[in-house]
């Protein structure tokens, strides 16, 4: 595996440095950068001198010790050296742009792009977590047993349910990674009590025993699989399929989960009969969700009666 450094994030984190906004570099090395620098300007021909100042930025980059940093941090997730053909730190369009991605081509070649803004080389140690969290990502995307797909639909999900499943997700993933990282003695972005809120917070509508349950199958690594946490996003409570009024489920019309519902016998037979129409598969045996019979059993112009709760 290859390690590939962007000039622009080359430049970007010597700058920085050189501006005096990282701790521990020595204002005689900051002189001597500037005045390398300066000297790039006496080239005459516009693509050498370009060439020149690249040359003095990946010089100085290295001289402060960020490539070594860089490829110490990437060692330690073997996997990543064994599955991709390079690996490249770019710099950042900004702060929603950084992270990790995983990219093929053509010829079923995997690559490696962590985006990072300079300002993150201000300091070590917020570095370090920060890049142990992303690449430990980019080692899951790449490890047939995780399974990683970047496709989250699920079959009959509407767009506000795949943006909860998506949110979900994320919020799993990132409790399983830290997880692991701390077991490992490695330090990363957020501790056991952090991940631990964010996780209770995203799934606070399960019973208390079955959020303890969860938490600790993710926290130990019992469950690490994309299918196993996709499953759980999508579905937490249990009930894909089914159409049973118990509350939570999803309507079988609006696919929404339901926490109220109605007898189809409870319908006139002209909203049961437009039903019908519009969804072939529907059964009369089976019970919708409240929002749905009152809406048809006004299109069929009756009044609608109060709301069975079940």
């Amino acid at each position: 595996m290859r390690l590939l450094f962007d000039d622009d994030l080359v430049e970007g984190v010597v700058q920085w440095c050189a501006a005096g906004k990282r701790t521990g570099v020595p204002g005689l090395q900051i002189r001597r950068f500037h005045a390398e620098r300066e000297r790039c300007y006496q080239v005459l021909d516009p693509d050498e001198r370009v060439t020149a100042f690249a040359r003095v930025h990946l010089s100085w980059f290295s001289e402060w010790g960020f490539e070594t940093f860089l490829t110490g941090v990437a060692k330690r997730f073997p996997l990543l050296a064994d599955r991709l053909t390079a690996l490249a730190f770019r710099q950042a369009r900004g702060k929603n742009d950084e992270g990790a991605e995983l990219y093929c081509d053509a010829d079923a070649q995997r690559r490696g792009i962590v985006s990072l803004r300079p300002e993150r080389f201000g300091a070590e140690a917020p570095l370090t977590c920060f890049l142990h969290h992303e690449l430990a990502h980019l080692a899951d995307m790449v490890d047939e047993r995780f399974g990683y797909s970047p496709d989250l639909a699920c079959t009959g999900q509407t767009a506000s349910q795949l943006r909860l499943t998506r949110e979900r997700y994320r919020v799993l993933w990132a409790v399983s990674i830290d997880g692991r990282l701390l077991r490992r003695g490695l330090e990363t972005v957020a501790d056991q009590t952090q991940r631990h809120t964010e996780f209770h917070r995203a799934f606070a509508f399960l019973p208390e025993s079955r959020r303890a349950e969860l938490w600790a199958a993710l926290w130990s690594g019992r469950l690490a699989t994309h299918g196993e946490l996709l499953e759980l996003a999508s579905d937490p409570r249990g009930l894909q399929g089914s159409h049973a009024p118990v509350p939570g489920a999803d309507c079988p019309l609006c696919g929404f989960a339901a926490f109220q519902w109605t007898d189809a016998a409870t319908l006139k037979p002209s909203a049961r009969a437009r039903i019908q129409a519009e969804f072939p598969g529907w059964r009369e045996a089976e019970a919708i969700c409240a929002r749905c019979a009152e809406m048809y059993d006004a299109i069929a112009g009756v009044e609608y009666p109060k709301t069975v709760c079940l």
